[in-house]
């Protein structure tokens, strides 16, 4: 029923600034991978499919105009979420144009001593295309990702972990670096330096991280399949985390709502 997803104006207020519509975004994309929107199987669509699509929609529209005027360390997750809200909501990839336009203006503001802007965020927005498309990357793009890479590599094989920043900011380049193919560098070693990698920076008590540490986190053991986990392990590690996230009361409620939404979809996954 229509009344099982939550609109904008639904009495918590507008969306009025980045946080929020992320927020938003976030609920809406779990809210449509559990109740059919990513199934491409000829299926026809429920109400709450088109709905949830419909929404989606709107958001990526209010992205596309919010990316000129928000903060330009903002962009890189606003250009995520406006690409997966506008698949959904358009059932078409977005113009790659308006997508790099605004890539470059984040990367040039980094590239120029913007600290706001992480290393992760950069390495995260320039990776899909260098790292897939390599002949047709931008040749800054190209040359900022292995630059990274290579620093990256040689902190981790130094210290296992990245001590020269914040918790959060650590746990985002591992989360990138255990998506990587390592062989090059560790050949037959990479499983067992992953391995490494993750009982160096572990956390056993869930209870005691700040909310923004944990989401970090949980985007770092979301990589660990199939390298260092497996399934089943994966999965039960991500409920912990995601059973800890949806009690977190200084999450957006919309937030909270979403890791809810992802604990129901993994108990389905079992």
């Amino acid at each position: 029923m229509l009344t099982t997803v939550k609109s904008v104006n639904n009495g918590r207020g507008r969306l009025r600034d980045s946080k929020s519509v992320i927020s938003y975004c976030n609920y809406l994309i779990m809210k449509g991978q559990l109740i059919g929107n990513f199934r491409f199987d000829g299926h026809r669509p429920t109400l709450e499919e088109k709905y949830i699509a419909e929404q989606c929609r709107r958001m990526s529209d209010k992205i596309s105009l919010t990316l000129d005027f928000c903060k330009l360390n903002e962009i890189p997750d606003l250009l995520n979420y406006f690409d997966i809200t506008y698949r959904i909501g358009y059932k078409c990839p977005p113009d790659n144009t308006f997508i790099n336009k605004h890539k470059r203006r984040a990367f040039k503001a980094w590239r120029t001593g913007d600290r706001t802007i992480e290393e992760s965020s950069v390495y995260g927005m320039i990776m899909p295309e260098v790292a897939y498309h390599p002949e047709n990357a931008d040749r800054e793009f190209f040359q900022a990702y292995h630059t990274l890479r290579d620093k990256w590599i040689t902190t981790l094989e130094r210290f296992d972990r990245f001590s020269d920043t914040t918790s959060y900011e650590n746990y985002q380049r591992l989360a990138l670096m255990m998506r990587e193919n390592i062989d090059s560098e560790f050949g037959d070693k990479s499983e067992g330096i992953k391995c490494k990698w993750y009982d160096r920076n572990k956390i056993d008590d869930l209870s005691n991280v700040s909310s923004l540490i944990l989401r970090s986190y949980r985007r770092f053991t979301s990589s660990l399949f199939p390298g260092v986990f497996d399934y089943q392990t994966q999965l039960k590690l991500d409920n912990r985390i995601l059973s800890e996230l949806s009690s977190r009361s200084d999450l957006h409620p919309y937030d909270r709502e979403a890791f809810a939404l992802a604990l129901e979809h993994n108990k389905h996954m079992v």
